[in-house]
């Protein structure tokens, strides 16, 4: 039976993960993997870890990796990587996952059976091939994400779709390979997309399933203009040493 773990990365979510957390689980478990969810909580002032803690309590399968502070997206999911990685042997499959409900938790075990039967490296959530959507009703969230993808597809030279996408499932073996080149740690959107282009380099094969982006349950978004900005100079800089290389 394949082991899955789901890094989670989370700041003032605590609504969201105490919906999310145990349906993903009993998702997974009934889906026959052996699943275990990694949070890693940015000193969430809401009490996201402790929450977090008590479901690992009461139901199994949660380890919380508390950090010191509002750290980045980027490193989050880096330092996550890197736990199970060295904590973690027996893992086939690291995934990604929102932890505000914009991930259909039913989805993931589709995404993980077609990595398994496929042989892929990598599986994405995408929004962008047939049968993918946006339910989501921010005209300017759409906007943003698909300019984002236009620039992604140019600056590195890929023809995936949903290039930004945050929903993954990532074969471990491959993540091992290219865990040392991740540097964006903060630019949620520069991250996806580094860590798309290295493992693309690295030989990955590569699939898009389609499912389709849910409303945030609770909170508000936290893409930001810095962001954005962010994501356009990764862009122009990955662009102009692809062109000159």
């Amino acid at each position: 039976m394949s082991k899955v773990v789901v890094v989670m990365p989370t700041y003032n979510e605590a609504e969201n993960v105490e919906k999310i957390v145990p349906e993903l689980l009993n998702i997974l478990r009934n889906s026959g993997w052996t699943a275990s969810i990694l949070v890693v909580d940015d000193s969430s002032p809401d009490g996201t870890a402790d929450i977090a803690e008590e479901i690992g309590r009461k139901i199994g399968g949660v380890i919380v990796l508390r950090r010191g502070g509002k750290l980045g997206l980027g490193s989050a999911y880096i330092d996550g990587f890197k736990y199970v990685i060295g904590n973690m042997p027996n893992v086939d499959y690291v995934c990604e996952m929102d932890a505000d409900g914009s991930h259909p938790p039913e989805v993931l075990p589709k995404m993980l059976e077609i990595a398994e039967k496929e042989k892929y490296d990598l599986v994405i959530g995408s929004r962008y091939v047939e049968g993918g959507k946006w339910s989501e009703k921010s005209i300017y969230r759409i906007i943003v994400s698909k300019t984002a993808n236009i620039l992604g597809r140019i600056s590195t030279g890929m023809k995936i779709k949903d290039m930004t996408s945050g929903y993954r499932v990532i074969r471990k073996s491959i993540l091992e390979k290219i865990i040392d080149k991740l540097t964006e740690l903060h630019s949620g959107y520069v991250f996806q997309v580094q860590l798309l282009y290295l493992l693309y380099k690295t030989g990955a094969r590569i699939h898009e399933y389609p499912f389709t982006f849910m409303p945030r349950i609770y909170g508000k978004t936290k893409l930001g203009y810095r962001e954005i900005f962010s994501y356009f100079k990764w862009c122009l800089k990955t662009f102009m040493e692809r062109i000159v290389s």
